[in-house]
């Protein structure tokens, strides 16, 4: 009896849960019939939607009820209202407005092309390159990392990175989730005629060189995000109390800077929301001769520049979000220098040049170099930090194409030393062995692809 109970009671749950999917899949099959007629259609694919739906929403967002006293408000405009408190109509509006539009001229057809890109804070202040309206937002969408990924808002970039007479130009994919994905790469070396010491010395050869790198990984019309070298770059932090104004015709500011006051070029960020008073100005210092032969170059080549920006202070901005240490110490190695940032998240940060690179202590013996390297390069952040009455962190950050000369698979980094690799900065893809296209002169690039998608993904 209980048996024929129970087998009762399963047979109802099962016509119960039956009933309940044919439902819900009968629902289903009419929604996505309804998805079909043209008034659901309002595909975002093209730059013209997108502005439609722009402006619809922030005609929406800005509406304003007049109501006069003693007048009932009319139904429609209370519904109006509800829906503008509502928590999922804010979430949405904020959404929709962090699409940003940027605005290239197109010096062949005259016209401003429309696109969806991106920027940080650029050096935009050059003349040749005064056309170029570069906007201080993030493309990113909040979006959460276990959806998947829509591939027609895939944004295809060129990266292009220069230090050490060295260049690498790579074709990378950024997604919605802002994971990179590099497709392609081309690395060579840039003769001292082009490029000299610092100064770019035949623009219209490097722009060929660049030009016919582009051509090989097919990125003429993508977007070009320039990285140069930490090297060619001094960072300070002024108390803006101690500013007369925030200008490069400051006495303070100009007292910083290692160049003459008419060949320095000055880039501020203010790093705080707080008071002027008592807030904090980043200065970005640079020679002012350098920056415009790098935009005479880029003005040749032709092709939209979503940024030109400095190497190490980014990653150094990405890891002080991530972890948490009173000081935190980034070295950047290169060739003949060393460049050391110390600070913290948001706040005061400092860059100093130590006068030796990994290229002094080269040796066949792999493992005696990199430990001659990183123990002059600990002794140097010692005396630095000693005067200023600071503490050693338990790990000196690493980054840069000198990590790939001093360490290898077998070999690691010494104590005391940690490589930017294992903080996750940015989620990518490299694999050379797949890649159609992957020329390198050097033996691996492994630190410094990881160096220039994390300034990316710091960027995008």
């Amino acid at each position: 009896m209980k048996k024929n109970k129970s087998s009762s009671l399963n047979n109802l749950l099962k016509k119960a849960k039956q009933f309940s999917y044919n439902k819900y899949k009968s629902a289903l099959l009419k929604f996505k019939e309804s998805l079909k007629l043209e008034s659901f259609k309002l595909g975002i694919s093209k730059t013209e939607r997108y502005k439609k739906i722009l402006e619809n929403f922030n005609q929406f967002n800005n509406l304003k009820i007049p109501i006069k006293k003693g007048n009932k408000i009319k139904r429609s405009d209370s519904l109006i209202l509800k829906i503008s408190e509502k928590d999922r109509y804010k979430k949405l509006i904020k959404g929709i407005n962090q699409f940003k539009i940027i605005h290239i001229f197109n010096k062949k057809s005259k016209k401003f092309i429309t696109d969806f890109q991106l920027s940080n804070n650029l050096l935009n202040q050059f003349e040749k390159i005064k056309n170029l309206k570069f906007l201080k937002s993030k493309f990113k969408l909040a979006a959460n990392k276990t959806n998947k990924t829509n591939k027609k808002y895939d944004q295809k970039i060129g990266l292009a990175f220069y230090g050490d007479h060295n260049l690498i130009i790579a074709s990378t994919i950024v997604d919605l989730n802002n994971n990179i994905k590099v497709i392609s790469l081309n690395e060579m070396p840039i003769p001292g005629h082009v490029i000299g010491d610092s100064l770019v010395e035949d623009s219209n050869e490097l722009a060929n060189i660049i030009l016919d790198s582009l051509t090989l990984l097919d990125l003429l019309n993508s977007p070009l995000f320039c990285i140069l070298s930490s090297s060619f770059f001094n960072i300070h932090t002024f108390n803006t109390s101690d500013l007369k104004q925030i200008s490069q015709s400051d006495v303070q500011v100009q007292s910083k800077s290692p160049y003459l006051p008419a060949n320095t070029l000055v880039d501020f960020l203010r790093m705080s929301d707080r008071k002027i008073s008592t807030g904090l100005v980043r200065t970005i210092y640079s020679k002012r001769d350098f920056i415009k032969s790098w935009t005479d170059t880029l003005e040749i080549v032709n092709v939209p520049i979503v940024g030109l920006v400095p190497a190490a202070i980014h990653v150094f901005d990405s890891i002080t979000s991530r972890i948490t240490e009173d000081t935190t110490f980034l070295i950047d190695i290169e060739a003949t220098q060393t460049t050391l940032l110390i600070g913290s998240n948001l706040a005061e940060l400092h860059s100093q040049k130590l006068p030796f690179g990994y290229s002094l202590y080269l040796t066949d013996n792999l493992k005696e170099s990199s430990k001659n390297y990183f123990e002059r390069a600990l002794n140097s952040v010692k005396l630095i930090i000693k005067e200023t009455n600071q503490e050693l962190p338990s790990n000196i950050f690493v980054m840069g194409h000198g990590l790939d000369k001093l360490i290898n698979s077998e070999l690691s980094l010494p104590k005391g030393f940690q490589s930017i690799s294992d903080l996750n900065l940015s989620n990518y893809s490299y694999q050379p062995k797949t890649m159609q296209i992957h020329e390198t002169v050097s033996k691996t690039i492994e630190n410094s692809i990881y160096s220039l998608v994390s300034i990316l993904s710091s960027c995008v």
